[in-house]
């Protein structure tokens, strides 16, 4: 015991890092946990869009939706749904929701809009697009 107690005197830095550690830890994986939203790779999303008829709401720019987007995706641009601008999704409150975001420093304010607007199951394609397109994924293209 003494020599717990001499080594714990010793190196006071070395066991506050620690808790410290251990600490955020508990509080990120508590905050996963506890978390309303999921962040999901690109087969489950496929997943969910196949056995639970999710829906695809793409929140880039109109430029950035006609360029490539996933089949099925409604474009609400991220300024509409902070504006309350999402009529064309209102219906869909019954089914899961898949963001694609671009700007990923607004995640947490952008499920909180969808939240407050009534949307229960809201996920998010971890990196957006990107990873969609390195994993050779179907995008459609628009010209017009």
């Amino acid at each position: 015991m003494q020599d717990v107690i001499f080594f714990l005197s010793k190196h006071i830095l070395l066991i506050s890092i620690w808790i410290f550690c251990f600490i955020a830890a508990v509080f990120f994986i508590t905050r996963t946990l506890l978390s309303k939203s999921k962040m999901i790779n690109n087969f489950q999303a496929i997943k969910l869009i196949n056995q639970d008829k999710a829906i695809v709401v793409d929140t880039r720019s109109l430029e950035s939706f006609k360029e490539g987007h996933i089949l099925n995706s409604i474009n609400v641009p991220l300024k509409n749904i902070f504006l309350g601008k999402i009529k064309e999704i209102e219906i869909y409150k019954m089914f899961p929701i898949i963001l694609v975001l671009s700007d990923t420093y607004k995640v947490n304010a952008c499920i909180k809009k969808f939240f407050e607007y009534g949307f229960n199951r809201v996920y998010i394609l971890k990196n957006g697009l990107y990873y969609w397109k390195t994993d050779n994924l179907p995008l459609i293209v628009n010209d017009k």
